[in-house]
């Protein structure tokens, strides 16, 4: 049940930093988020680059450091959905590997134990496994507040990291298709191989990918709840004043013109 798990959790992330970064693109001052995003997004188009070199497909252009105008250009790959999935996929395994990449450097600044809990493939079974993931969830996020100091330099540039690259991870709108139908049919594809008694995760690498992937999965979906819900605050708060105060000003505005039209 580990790859419906992680399946589920994809697709969250999927939601999550897509809702986040169109929210902050759209509302914030957009120079200044590109630029605090920039990290990941170089990471986010490489990958993508990435993986049109490895499919064959042909780069028409490719842009890194301009935050006003980064992204890439590609032609059509070659196999339709398959090598669609493999490219649009990319950003977020190069994002969480990043994430995994630094967390080593910096020497695991946060000790998370979040392990996965294996469930029988039933219809009670799904919702045990929903329910662990939101215990795990939960229980990453407070590890998360309790042990974060922000007197520390590693551990600020791990929430930093951390807020950069999972946002980063944001699709395309037209790529949610091919991402959801994708992951999906990886985990029945998975499923498939362990009924069959290929059981990939008796291999020590694999079952190492597999178990700090989960982990890094839940560690992004702890961090990008509160991101959006801190989002939607600081933009209610925002139009409230706008409503209560910017209106007034502009009544006042019109009233003293309209005076003196007459």
């Amino acid at each position: 049940m580990i790859y419906f798990s992680l399946t589920i959790n994809l697709i969250l992330i999927i939601f999550l930093s897509l809702a986040i970064y169109g929210l902050w693109i759209k509302y914030a001052k957009t120079n200044l988020i590109r630029g605090f995003l920039l990290p990941g997004t170089i990471v986010h188009e490489l990958s993508h680059a990435l993986m049109c070199l490895i499919t064959g497909t042909t780069i028409k252009e490719l842009n890194l450091f301009s935050p006003s105008n980064t992204g890439i250009k590609y032609d059509k790959p070659r196999i339709r959905f398959v090598f669609d999935f493999i490219i649009v996929s990319a950003p977020i395994f190069g994002c969480a590997f990043l994430i995994f990449l630094i967390t080593k450097l910096l020497s695991n600044p946060i000790h998370f134990n979040s392990s996965f809990h294996e469930s029988h493939f039933t219809f009670g079974g799904f919702f045990v496994l929903l329910r662990h993931i939101a215990d795990a969830v939960w229980i990453t996020f407070n590890t998360l507040l309790n042990q974060l100091h922000l007197g520390e330099i590693r551990h600020i540039i791990f929430l930093l990291a951390i807020i950069i690259f999972t946002v980063s991870m944001s699709p395309q709108k037209q790529d949610i298709k091919h991402l959801i139908l994708g992951f999906i049919l990886l985990s029945f594809i998975f499923f498939f191989l362990e009924n069959i008694n290929v059981h990939l995760l008796r291999y020590g690498w694999w079952n190492f990918c597999i178990e700090e992937f989960w982990l890094i999965t839940i560690l992004a979906i702890s961090v990008l709840v509160p991101l959006l819900l801190i989002t939607l605050i600081i933009m209610g708060f925002t139009k409230g004043y706008m409503l209560a105060f910017g209106q007034k000003g502009k009544s006042k505005g019109s009233g003293k013109e309209d005076s003196k039209e007459r």
